[in-house]
């Protein structure tokens, strides 16, 4: 499935790399793990190999489909539903849950459609949002063109809606 070296995508962790497989005995079973270290948080998580399926781990995406995220960064779904308090706040938090690259394109693309079409800016669920949609695409975007934090935040905001940070 996955081998130490691949670059992979941990659902609202975002993309680190397999540093290693190691077996641990517990309660008398033998269970292998993968150790993935996430460079841009400075974390490193053991998932168990049994569960990585049911995880959503997976490779990062490939060079070819960075036209694909630079046009998901754009497209903002229209709301189907005049703005309440907090509109998208569990949306978005379950689009990023997914682990998908598009996903946290989309949220992007639509909170960033939002504050422009607000006077004073989002609210604080939607900022947090935001920034994570945003870690988790420059993360993976170091990854796929190995490049810095702040070059992948470059690319993000030049092709979403809104040049805000």
């Amino acid at each position: 499935m996955f081998k130490v070296g691949d670059s992979v995508v941990y659902p609202y962790h975002g993309a680190g790399q397999i540093k290693d497989m190691e077996e641990k005995d517990i309660l008398g079973e033998k269970l292998t793990y993968y150790v993935v270290y996430f460079p841009l948080n400075h974390v490193t998580l053991m998932l168990p190999e049994k569960r990585i399926q049911e995880s959503g781990l997976r490779k990062i995406i490939e060079t070819t489909q960075l036209e694909e995220l630079a046009v998901a960064l754009k497209t903002c779904e229209v709301p189907v539903k005049k703005e309440a308090a907090r509109p998208y706040s569990k949306e978005n938090e379950t689009l990023l849950k997914t682990g998908s690259i598009l996903d946290a394109a989309s949220v992007i693309a639509n909170l960033t459609s939002k504050e422009g079409e607000r006077n004073n800016g989002l609210h604080m669920e939607d900022r947090k949002n935001l920034d994570r949609a945003k870690q988790f695409i420059a993360s993976e975007l170091m990854l796929v063109n190995d490049i810095s934090e702040e070059e992948a935040l470059s690319f993000i905001n030049e092709n979403s809606q809104s040049q805000g940070a």
